[in-house]
């Protein structure tokens, strides 16, 4: 384990997710079957996507250690510092299809459907919790019910990693129709109602934190914020790949030629076009005592 942590943090996510690719691979030729094609493809076509270069990484640099609680996406992660032997993981999906996907490419890993706004698990259950690229696309309120069962499940004293999108201004992106399934999922819940941000002008996709909302929506409960770090794009990669799907998914293995230096860190979202997005990092802690 101490060779691979003095590896950069992409490398060691690429190459768990080539590792992945290629066992998923070698089981389907020796007769296992390749279940989920498009899941086993992806991690060898594209084994970390423009942004997940920074917020993946940025996670996997810090330690971790006992019960640790994965609310991301992709499952690279915990799939990586299990391996590594860095914590017990219980990795966590909303879309029973995401689960299922990762159970085929890591049966290692303890994959539950779990929605992060009613999670099942008893208070206080985990000593980390890490949560990238996911608080951003939960409508409504749904992001401060998330922080407050995160903060719940979470052992006194135990750290929350969180990466989430910022902009210069608060806003949504909507789109003409759901990307993730989630409204379905909604549905069947007892009680759920229909997502409140649904509206005339399209679906929620996802939510751009200023700020000040970043302050208030998120960081309420009492959490101390050991880290704070604003990141942008230096060049709009993510946009120009995924606007080249799905060819441009044939090119994803060269992705870190340009991404790895593709992050300069800014001081505060305000200082973002008001085109462009970035990403925050935030180490959190539940403090010991109230």
């Amino acid at each position: 384990m101490s060779a691979g942590r003095r590896s950069p943090a992409w490398l060691r996510l690429v190459a768990r997710s080539y590792r992945l690719g290629a066992r998923w691979a070698v089981s389907g030729l020796r007769g296992g079957g390749w279940p989920d094609p498009r899941g086993g493809l992806y991690r060898l076509l594209v084994p970390l996507e423009p942004w997940r270069y920074y917020e993946l990484a940025r996670v996997a640099r810090e330690p971790f250690a006992g019960d640790c609680l994965d609310v991301s996406s992709p499952k690279l992660l915990p799939s990586l510092l299990q391996a590594e032997g860095q914590g017990r993981w219980v990795a966590i999906d909303l879309l029973a299809e995401e689960v299922a996907r990762w159970r085929a490419l890591d049966p290692d890993l303890d994959l539950r459907v779990e929605d992060a706004r009613a999670l099942s698990f008893p208070d206080a259950s985990f000593d980390a919790v890490a949560c990238v690229s996911v608080i951003e696309h939960v409508p409504g309120d749904g992001d401060a019910a998330a922080m407050a069962e995160m903060w719940r499940v979470l052992r006194p004293g135990g750290v929350l990693h969180l990466t989430t999108n910022v902009g210069a201004r608060p806003g949504e992106v909507r789109t003409a129709r759901p990307v993730y399934d989630t409204e379905g999922a909604a549905a069947a819940r007892p009680g759920a109602g229909p997502d409140p941000t649904a509206a005339a002008e399209g679906v929620f996709f996802e939510r751009r934190y200023s700020a000040e909302t970043l302050e208030s929506r998120l960081l309420g409960l009492g959490w101390r914020v050991e880290e704070r770090e604003y990141v942008r794009e230096r060049r709009p990669v993510h946009t120009r790949f995924f606007g080249a799907r799905p060819l441009s998914f044939l090119a994803g293995g060269l992705l870190p030629l340009v991404c790895v230096r593709n992050f300069r860190a800014v001081r505060d979202p305000s200082e973002l076009p008001s085109d462009v997005h970035g990403v925050v990092y935030l180490r959190l802690r539940r403090p010991e005592r109230p």
